[in-house]
């Protein structure tokens, strides 16, 4: 198994599934399996804002769950 492989698993078991939504300011917000918000600097945002970003725009969703890397 590669290490970026290790690494998914050790974050999917940290924190998945994620929640996530988007405010009335337009940022998103994102709460990891037991109702902790994220902060925008923590590196879930970084893996999951292009997947996030994409059901805004082409599904014009505001909120939802995620349930894996």
């Amino acid at each position: 198994m590669e290490d970026w492989e290790k690494e998914n698993i050790r974050l999917e078991e940290k924190y998945y599934p994620i929640t996530w939504e988007i405010t009335s300011d337009s940022q998103i917000k994102i709460w990891d399996k037991d109702g902790k918000l994220l902060p925008k600097d923590h590196e879930i945002h970084s893996i999951e804002w292009n997947f996030i970003y994409d059901q805004i725009n082409n599904y014009h969703l505001h909120d939802g769950e995620i349930c894996g890397i």
